[in-house]
């Protein structure tokens, strides 16, 4: 999640001027260039409220080591990964560790450690829980383990994949499953000093890259028929590739959201239908919208990012969840993110991304916000890395 590899995340403490002006009410809407594909807003019925005065946050758990990964199960809980090699299960008003594999994780850097988590999307039926961290040595891992009724049994694991880090920065490490019941992965470039490795544009690589693969098959994984490189032309297991460090993924309908980080200039939010694959975004040939580090670039063939974030109040972009749920329906069907050092939090509507809405003055910094999730009502939920876990709720 660092912006430049090598350099120091300094943490903010004071009040700092964002690109957009937060509101004192329910926030202010600013607009910036946007590429947006056709999805739409609404999906379902919306119960009528009261105005929305604002946003607040109620603490749901804390202590936690550094939490970086939030899902839910409707009969379990909310999971959570925690950095230095767990996951907690937070279920009526407990906080209970449900695997421990600290002793199979390494990290020098706060980019490293354990990453990223996926249940199964017929869990518990079908067992799995699904993984990506850094082993001890620094490279990047893709495994599973089951449940055996009262946690994740660590003599269960399972290798997937294995991609080697050649630095060790941008390990990217976001997981989910798609709507078509595939396992997607991103993985950061593993860029060095500069940021100049080429991997990014490499889709023969896994650096760089979004990987989706069958999980339901004999042996680690399949690559379903329709990757766009099953023929040739990069490692059939790629989908797209041209990123720098995507943290995070999430699904909405047929549209996967990629939230990529930057280097100097900006953050990325990359929008694309699933069936659009060999997409390649640019890195490190273009950073957002401008070529990087030169004044001229080739861009033919480089899809640009569906919003480009400035850098001005911002160090690394927080991909989080399209919010469907109804507790507060004035952004249902807007796509949540944030940033990890100033903790700002912006929701946007998925059909016009630029027309976001700054949420500073509701809800201020909070710690070091490293990742977004869902509970098990489709309510807000993000963490910090200082070990809390909030739920965001209107003020009526």
């Amino acid at each position: 999640m660092r912006t430049r590899a090598g350099l120091p995340i300094v943490i903010v403490t004071v009040a700092i001027t964002l690109a957009a002006c937060s509101s004192d009410t329910a926030g202010e809407e600013t607009a910036t260039t946007d590429t947006r594909p056709p999805i739409t807003t609404t999906s379902v019925d919306l119960p009528t409220v009261d105005p929305l005065v604002g946003l607040t946050t109620e603490k749901v758990a804390s202590g936690l080591s550094e939490p970086v990964g939030i899902t839910s199960h409707p009969g379990f809980g909310v999971f959570v990964a925690e950095r230095t090699g767990s996951v907690a299960l937070l279920s009526n008003d407990e906080t209970k560790t449900v695997l421990d594999i600290e002793a199979r994780v390494g990290w020098d850097i706060n980019e490293q450690g354990f990453l990223g988590i996926a249940l199964h999307p017929d869990f518990p039926t079908d067992p799995r829980l699904f993984t990506v961290y850094t082993n001890t040595d620094l490279d990047v891992i893709v495994t599973s383990f089951d449940w055996d009724g009262t946690g994740f049994d660590p003599d269960t694991e399972s290798e997937i994949l294995l991609v080697p880090q050649p630095h060790q920065y941008h390990q990217g490490g976001g997981i989910a499953f798609g709507p078509q019941g595939y396992l997607w992965v991103t993985f950061g470039d593993g860029g060095g000093v500069g940021d100049r490795y080429e991997n990014g544009q490499n889709p023969f690589t896994l650096n760089g890259t979004v990987v989706r693969i069958d999980v339901d098959t004999d042996g680690s994984y399949a690559v379903p028929a329709a990757n766009p490189f099953v023929e040739g032309g990069g490692d059939p297991a790629v989908w797209a590739y041209g990123l720098r460090n995507p943290w995070r993924i999430s699904f909405d309908g047929s549209y996967i959201f990629i939230a990529d980080v930057g280097q100097y200039q900006a953050e990325e939010i990359n929008v694309a239908s699933i069936d659009d694959g060999g997409l390649n975004f640019g890195w490190p040939i273009r950073e957002g919208t401008d070529c990087y580090e030169a004044e001229t670039c080739e861009s033919e063939g480089l899809t640009p990012p569906t919003l480009d974030v400035p850098h001005e109040g911002t160090c690394a972009v927080i991909g989080g969840p399209v919010y469907r749920g109804t507790d507060i329906p004035e952004i249902h069907g807007h796509y949540v993110f944030g940033d990890f050092c100033t903790g700002w939090i912006r929701t946007s509507p998925v059909d016009d991304l630029a027309r976001y809405t700054d949420w500073s003055t509701d809800i201020p910094r909070l710690g070091m916000l490293s990742t977004f999730g869902l509970d098990i009502a489709g309510e807000l939920l993000m963490a910090t890395l200082e070990g809390d876990v909030y739920r965001i709720v209107p003020v009526r």
